[in-house]
């Protein structure tokens, strides 16, 4: 059949319809519970417990990188090269690790510090007291915060405080594999 056919109606083709009958499946029930969660989200029976630390500011990445286990990294490091050479370079790549950071952070801090100057500055000549107020607080928690990264840069440049107990912690980690390498040969020429 041709589209003008079927536009202007042909009558010469006539179709029969044909009856088909089919079962239909049952149709299955939908629960609200499917889609609902209608438990209380204040209910504390499970056994979960959240603890955050930090202050989920940049200041944050310097401390978990100090808080990193060194002392195993040191003692799979003499299992896999004993030698002292080694080691000292692994203290440097892993001081100057911690120096990249400190850029890292620091310049994250002048910008936010460069934004929130901004601010406070238009939302002054709007005359927006409160908002103003806050961003003159946030701004002095960003300036307390590049005080501290200042302060740890100095001693990890001084060898001096908390800063390079990281690299304390690998060089135990480190003695501890070489005295693990050194029992293990004790026990294989006993044998």
């Amino acid at each position: 059949m041709g589209f003008f056919n079927r536009l202007f109606g042909n009558s010469e083709q006539k179709s029969t319809p044909v009856e088909v009958q089919t079962e239909a499946a049952p149709l299955k029930e939908i629960k609200e519970s499917d889609f609902i969660d209608n438990s209380d989200p204040n209910d504390d029976s499970g056994n979960t417990t959240t603890i955050t630390y930090g202050s989920s500011m940049p200041i944050d990445l310097i401390y978990q990188f100090l808080k990193e286990d060194y002392e195993t990294k040191g003692y799979e490091d003499a299992l896999c090269n004993p030698d002292n050479s080694y080691k000292e370079m692994n203290k440097v790549i892993i001081r100057n690790n911690l120096e990249v950071r400190f850029k890292q952070v620091k310049l994250k801090y002048m910008d936010d510090v460069r934004e929130i100057d901004f601010h406070i500055q238009s939302r002054a000549q709007a005359g927006l007291v409160d908002v103003v107020e806050q961003l003159k607080t946030r701004k002095q928690t960003l300036t307390e915060h590049q005080r501290q990264l200042e302060e740890m840069e100095r001693d990890l440049r001084n060898n001096t405080g908390y800063m390079i107990g990281m690299l304390l912690s690998y060089e135990r980690g480190f003695l501890r594999g070489l005295a693990a390498l050194s029992l293990e040969t004790l026990k294989s020429q006993r044998s």
